[in-house]
Order: structure tokens, then C-alpha cells, then sequence
């Protein structure tokens, strides 16, 4: 019932009036598809921070497209894409792209193609083993490496520079500081972990910059993790071939950083 598309059109309308946006935000905000699958667990019936997430995602994408003087973006992939949150945004922003949008949940893939038109790809959990008939300008991963095992971390970025065309630009959100050294601690969100998985996921990232914890026991792979920028640039160096161009504390949905990186053309 939340997600009926009248209430979520009326949501974006009262958005509109929202003076804290600016201009091209509002236009933007006023082009984008504003149907949410009842089935998309980001939508809690608060459309006001499910658009403005979208939103500041795109901020994030403007700032960094000027750092990487990407002029032209024709190919975009949005892994994890859910049931595109953030995929609604970027279809307008870029009317003649084609997009392709992947993820675990088949769901989402299948709502993202049917609305907003994108090639639909399932992903799996095996990273290395997953691939694309194309490279691309432009990749947004929002909230994955939040989620992701050491391995399964690097897997990812072994995915992307496999994928991301000469010149192109990635963009992968993480949690860093912010969310090691106030958020959790504080208890503002336990982010699913018990107060023990906590206080070890803080202590292993305040001794070595990285922290992960299982959702449950049993379940490898698959958490929560903290990543702090050193670590994050390690692993990349590690894989090699990409350079960094953009990085930003707290600035997708105010507790995400964000680092872009591109191939060199």
C-alpha cells in the first residue's frame, strides 16, 4: 500500500517545494519515474529520503565527472542496482546512455528493465566469475562494499577494472571513519550486528582499517564492512590499471564516502 503509485507521486511533488534543493535538482527531480516496487526493501514509505538519496547520488556523479573531465557517457552500469533507486536518476541525466542494471536480486533486475529500461544482468555471488558483453563509461556501486568480505571486496574490484572502459569513471560508495568512529559506537544504528559484532568490527578497522562482521553466523561473505580510504587504495593499487581522481567523506546519503576512479585512455 506505501508504495501505491499515487502516494509515491505525491511524494516526489511535495518534494519539489523542498527550498534546499537547487534548480537542476528540481528539474531533475521532476523528470524521473516515480513509480517504487512495492517489493524494494529501500523504500520504508519515507519517499522524501528515497528521492533525496537519489538525489545526493547524483551529486556525487556530477562532482566526479567534472574531476575526471568525462565528457561523453554512452555505456552505465549500476551494480547493485536494487529496484533503482538510483537508476532513476541517472536514466534521465542521461536520456541516450544505455544502461545495464545488475544484481542478486532478480526482482530488482527485472523491475529496473521493465521501467527504466535497462539491459537486465543477474549477478552472482561469485565476482570473478560474473561478466559483461561490454565495457562501460560510467559504473556506480552504491552500497555493496559496505557489504562485502575482504575477498569478495577485491573480487569487485577485479570486476570493475575488468569492465570500465578506456577513460571511463567508477564510483563505489564505502564506509569509513564516520560510520567506524561515531555512528556505530554511538549507537545511531547497529547496522544489524549485535553490540559484540560491533565492538569488534571497530576495533579490527581502528587496528587495521578494515572491519567486516557476518549478518549471521554461518552466512560468510555477506555483512557489514568498514573500509578506511587507505585500505581501499591498497587494494586498488593491488589490481592496478586505474587511477584515483575523486574521493569525498559522508557524501552519498551523509554517511558514505565515495571514491571514483578512471582508466587511463
Amino acid at each position: 500500500m506505501r508504495a501505491l503509485a499515487y502516494r509515491t507521486e505525491a511524494q516526489r511533488r511535495r518534494l519539489l517545494e523542498d527550498r534546499t534543493l537547487n534548480a537542476a535538482e528540481r528539474e531533475l527531480l521532476r523528470q524521473i519515474e516515480s513509480r517504487i516496487s512495492p517489493r524494494d526493501t529501500m523504500y520504508t514509505g519515507d519517499g522524501a529520503h528515497y528521492f533525496k538519496v537519489g538525489l545526493s547520488a547524483m551529486r556525487v556523479v556530477e562532482e566526479a565527472l567534472r574531476h575526471a573531465r568525462l565528457k561523453s557517457v554512452e555505456r552505465v552500469l549500476d551494480l547493485p542496482c536494487g529496484h533503482g533507486r538510483v537508476l532513476r536518476f541517472l536514466a534521465r541525466r542521461f536520456p541516450r546512455a544505455a544502461f545495464t542494471a545488475c544484481d542478486l536480486d532478480h526482482d530488482g533486475v527485472d523491475f529496473c528493465a521493465r521501467v527504466f529500461g535497462a539491459t537486465p544482468v543477474y549477478s552472482q555471488t561469485d565476482l570473478d566469475a560474473l561478466s559483461f558483453d561490454t565495457r562501460f563509461d560510467l559504473i556506480w556501486c552504491g552500497s555493496l562494499i559496505t557489504h562485502l568480505d575482504a575477498p569478495q571486496t577485491r573480487a569487485l574490484f577485479r570486476l570493475f577494472a575488468r569492465h570500465l572502459a578506456p577513460g571511463g569513471l567508477l564510483l563505489f560508495s564505502a564506509h569509513g571513519d564516520f560510520v567506524a568512529r561515531r555512528r556505530m559506537p554511538s549507537g545511531e544504528f547497529d547496522y544489524m550486528l549485535t553490540a559484540a559484532q560491533v565492538q569488534t568490527i571497530t576495533e579490527r578497522y581502528a587496528a587495521t582499517g578494515f572491519g567486516y562482521e557476518d549478518y549471521r553466523e554461518g552466512e560468510g561473505g555477506y555483512g557489514v564492512a568498514l573500509t578506511s580510504p587507505a585500505w581501499i587504495r591498497a587494494q586498488m593499487a593491488e589490481v592496478g590499471g586505474l587511477s584515483e581522481v575523486y574521493f569525498a567523506e559522508r557524501v552519498w546519503d551523509e554517511h558514505h564516502d565515495v571514491f571514483g576512479y578512471i582508466r587511463e585512455a
